[in-house]
């Protein structure tokens, strides 16, 4: 075998030897993400009492976190669903907003989301039931009601999304988690389904 065809079989051997590597690659990939969608599925139904198909069925802790403060001399700082608050200059009178995957403009579904923890600096339990129907047809929140000591409510920013809002007068090391409730015609809704802002308005736009 000459020199030249040598080299032509050490380089065919690499790029074959090249592309079987990237083959087992693109196969642990896959079963990387097939895994990860595995554990997620998993995640979802271990945190569901009852029928998750049924209405009345609720899923815990869709949302957790903890604040130490959103400025002054609380400073800024967070966990979990909270981590990296921005800073307000002060953690008094703070307004927490969750963005739900609802919206005004194309959703028509009954919601039920319940916030639990406590509120250190404010020195209160933290205990918000928020219902409403986010009704397509019309473009707003039907029937709503709220319960709480934190002033919760629900509204609709100005891209349709349904946004639920509490209210701390102290926000200082503030921890909570939200559940939530299949009722009427809503869905279950997920684990990292919410998305948290702080602000010192009673409204902000995602």
């Amino acid at each position: 075998m000459s020199l030249e065809q040598q080299i032509g079989a050490l380089v065919k051997a690499s790029e074959n030897l090249t592309g079987a590597v990237n083959g087992k690659i693109g196969e642990i990939d896959n079963r990387m993400d097939s895994a990860e969608a595995q554990f997620d599925e998993w995640r979802n139904k271990k945190d569901v009492l009852g029928n998750e198909s049924i209405a009345g069925a609720m899923r815990m802790s869709i949302f957790q976190g903890q604040v130490i403060g959103t400025g002054g001399v609380q400073g800024v700082g967070g966990v979990g669903g909270f981590s990296n608050p921005d800073d307000l200059g002060t953690s008094s009178n703070v307004f927490l907003h969750f963005k739900t995957p609802l919206n005004v403009n194309r959703n028509s579904e009954m919601f039920w989301f319940n916030i639990r923890g406590y509120s250190y600096g404010t020195a209160k339990i933290i205990d918000e039931t928020i219902v409403g129907y986010c009704y397509s047809v019309s473009r707003s929140l039907l029937n709503q009601n709220a319960f709480g000591n934190f002033t919760p409510a629900s509204y609709a920013d100005s891209n349709g999304n349904v946004i639920l809002r509490i209210k701390c007068p102290a926000l200082y090391f503030t921890t909570c988690r939200v559940d939530t409730m299949r009722v009427g015609n809503g869905r279950l809704f997920n684990l990292n389904d919410l998305k948290a802002k702080f602000s010192l308005s009673e409204t902000v736009v995602f």
